[in-house]
């Protein structure tokens, strides 16, 4: 009966998200913006549902936007992050139909890398439910992520021409009717840079410390030629007297 419960779950959030559109920015330190965009097939909207998500700890709203196009309800929000943590935190969903997934970043020796996981249906191919209920879709939504990184990017799973490496994103698109009974991986190799500032910091100050060198060693000469000068004044009055 709860697996009957689960797959019935997994059918309404898989009929009812049309489309999911995602865009989103991650800091060095893990904090970042998230743009999203949700097309939902429903009779009624649900602003009480961003409004209860705006509420997390770590979430911050800044806009949300609700419209309808037809049959088709649309959600449009945006909201930062204090980190990672607090943006996988904002998956409390049940139900196996898993667009929003879970994100990590591991940082190692100058290295970074990411991964997101998501999901659709179990991964036992043989539950006959899913099966049942995957067959008799008609119309299969869209998934589409795409997120800005702040360090180089060495290499994705994503295809090649959807990675701009200069511009640090990276974007994936997943057709539905693929994702049955699988789960999905995101993953980008990143690599960081060295820190600009901080060379910028002491290149500076090498240049002040090259500046002030110059300028004790333009004293110390004057002030030696001041010596002498003084000297022979000294030798000329001892020799008139």
């Amino acid at each position: 009966m709860k697996r009957l419960a689960l797959a019935l779950v997994a059918l309404l959030l898989l009929t009812g998200c049309v489309e999911y559109d995602e865009e989103l920015w991650i800091k060095s330190d893990g904090s970042g913006r998230a743009n999203l965009r949700l097309v939902h097939r429903s009779s009624y909207e649900n602003p009480e549902e961003i409004m209860r998500k705006a509420q997390l700890p770590g979430i911050n709203l800044i806009e949300s936007k609700v419209s309808r196009s037809g049959a088709d309800v649309i959600y449009q929000v945006s909201f930062t992050f204090k980190n990672i943590e607090a943006f996988n935190n904002v998956n409390d969903m049940i139900g196996t139909a898993d667009f929003w997934g879970k994100i990590t970043l591991n940082q190692e020796k100058g290295k970074v890398s990411f991964k997101r996981r998501i999901a659709l249906g179990r991964t036992e191919k043989d539950d006959e439910i899913e099966n049942i209920f995957s067959n008799q879709q008609v119309d299969y939504p869209v998934w589409k992520y795409k997120v800005h990184l702040p360090w180089k990017i060495i290499s994705s799973n994503a295809d090649e021409r959807n990675i701009n490496r200069r511009a640090k994103t990276v974007s994936w698109t997943y057709d539905t009717r693929k994702l049955w009974h699988s789960d999905e991986y995101m993953t980008v190799e990143m690599e960081k840079g060295i820190p600009i500032f901080p060379i910028i910091l002491i290149a500076v100050l090498l240049i002040m410390l090259g500046f002030f060198i110059i300028w004790m060693n333009r004293i110390a000469k004057r002030s030696h030629f001041l010596d002498k000068l003084e000297h022979a004044k000294q030798f000329e009055k001892d020799k008139k007297e």
